[in-house]
């Protein structure tokens, strides 16, 4: 059988040389659990040294080892580790489910896809926390549209839809407990992606990313700019991003704090 083509060269890129993100730690905490010899910092950035761990992962695993983690090298991360990703999808708008959604299945995975109801947050984050095991998601992925601290979950308060549908700064204190539901899914490494556009963006994006670093105890992560559908951009973000974090932490020292409660332990895989 020949080696197994990650995201390097096709349509599909996780995390790649050069990123500066949550989600970088989240793979370098599961490098330094799962990898062969990789003693890397974990420290958000994807430098030299952390696509060395990552090729280094990939050629003990029957993949191309390219040094970046596609679908292939995660799904394989998440296989060894047990750990969960979940992609949550507002299929209100039809080009979200033929782009997105579509792209998620192509990488492997299985989105939760919700419609625009009154009170979609609290169904959404229902959803959510029936398909995610305690303690074990290390990734969520919510993918619909936005604005200014606002991230669409099932139509949201954009283009007229209904109440409670979005993820909003401005209603934040009506939907902390839904938003609780989920507090317990996650791994301590693990990180939450916004994929909405603008999500991040102006005082509001920093604030909202940052009450809901609060409330998940991981960091969330939005985009300051338009995202786009299709391909990569399905699974990452275009332009500059903010991220919040819990207790106080910045980048660099949540990251110190995840490698020394879960960056130390050598993995039978």
């Amino acid at each position: 059988m020949g080696l197994e083509l990650d995201g390097a060269t096709r349509a599909f890129t996780f995390l790649r040389q050069g990123d500066v993100l949550p989600a970088v730690t989240t793979g370098q905490v599961l490098m330094r659990r799962h990898g062969r010899g990789a003693t890397i910092t974990c420290d958000g950035q994807f430098g030299p040294r952390t696509r060395a761990a990552v090729a280094g992962y990939q050629g003990g695993r029957g993949l191309v080892a390219d040094g970046v983690i596609g679908p292939k090298t995660w799904n394989s991360l998440m296989a060894v580790s047990g750990f969960q990703t979940i992609d949550l999808v507002d299929g209100t708008d039809p080009s979200l489910i033929t782009y997105e959604a579509k792209d998620i299945r192509d990488a492997g995975g299985d989105p939760i896809i919700v419609y625009g109801q009154s009170n979609g947050l609290l169904f959404a984050m229902s959803q959510i926390a029936s398909r995610a095991q305690t303690g074990k998601v290390m990734l969520l992925r919510i993918h619909g549209h936005g604005g200014k601290g606002v991230q669409n979950v099932t139509g949201g308060e954009i283009n007229g839809a209904p109440h409670m549908a979005s993820i909003s700064l401005d209603r934040f204190e009506e939907s902390a407990m839904a938003l609780l539901m989920i507090r317990r899914i996650f791994v301590g490494f693990g990180c939450v992606q916004l994929l909405g556009c603008n999500v991040g963006g102006g005082p509001k994006g920093k604030e909202l990313v940052g009450k809901l670093a609060r409330t998940w105890g991981v960091p969330v992560t939005a985009g300051i700019q338009t995202q786009f559908a299709g391909g990569s951009q399905t699974f990452r973000f275009e332009g500059p991003t903010v991220s919040g974090f819990p207790n106080g932490m910045d980048l660099a020292s949540w990251s110190a704090s995840a490698e020394t409660m879960f960056g130390n332990v050598s993995m039978a895989a």
